[in-house]
């Protein structure tokens, strides 16, 4: 092969990711490892053509609901009652591991018009597995409430204490105050203990052996449970299944 034509094939690869993947978050090596081991839920859990994509399969790819923002920023938007863009991770693992299993992300919030509450981090239990104990529920959830308790605009870890799905019973922890800037949530689970820490500060430290016949794996992104819009920017995601 010349030279002439190495540098059109350059070219035109050049021009190729220039076009259509400049938005793609996939673009940046910090996002790799997690985007290779996840696939995009919009605007339902339902494999949608448009704008869901499949394990993996993020190269070159953006749309409306997923994109990266001034090429640092991987960008989760998403409008309407129960809609969400979200990255559901491979991986499915339980609670009473022996190895330590990891969410840890640097991120901004933008409630915009929600009106009540819209959830920006997750872990939920696998209900589509077979000859298994399965149920359709998060066992955590890291939620932003317009208001709560009387507070205004916190963070909340939202706890489910059972399995019972005859019951709604939650414990709620308050995170503080939703800062303006961006801020990091660390994940963990071993051996049963459920931890979770913001800003480097531990804010739950709770034993979740009820849920350890479950299979589990880490949400991020956008779930709204009322009408209205947000948007959450990753500085940083990382995953450790």
């Amino acid at each position: 092969m010349t030279m002439i034509e190495n540098k059109k094939i350059f070219i035109f690869f050049f021009l190729f990711s220039f076009l259509f993947g400049h938005d793609a978050p996939y673009s940046l090596d910090k996002f790799k490892d997690v985007l290779d081991i996840s696939k995009l839920q919009a605007p339902n859990s339902h494999y949608n053509s448009l704008y869901s994509r499949k394990y993996g399969d993020f190269e070159y790819y953006s749309n409306k609901y997923f994109y990266l923002q001034d090429n640092d920023y991987m960008v989760f938007f998403m409008c309407g009652n129960h809609n969400r863009s979200e990255l559901r991770f491979q991986k499915d693992w339980k609670t009473n591991t022996n190895k330590e299993k990891i969410l840890d992300a640097e991120l901004k919030i933008f409630p915009l018009n929600q009106t009540r509450e819209f959830t920006f981090l997750q872990i939920h239990a696998d209900s589509t597995l077979k000859n298994q104990p399965t149920i359709n529920k998060p066992l955590l959830r890291i939620v932003w409430y317009k208001t709560l308790h009387r507070l205004k605009g916190h963070l909340w870890a939202v706890i489910r204490l059972d399995d019972n799905l005859l019951e709604k019973n939650y414990q709620k922890i308050d995170l503080g105050k939703a800062q303006k800037d961006f801020f990091n949530v660390k994940i963990s689970v071993l051996n049963n203990i459920l931890k979770v820490y913001v800003n480097q500060k531990l804010k739950v430290n709770k034993n979740v052996n009820y849920w350890d016949k479950y299979q589990n794996y880490f949400k991020v992104g956008v779930y709204l449970q009322d009408k209205g819009c947000s948007k959450v920017l990753f500085k940083k995601l990382i995953i450790k299944e």
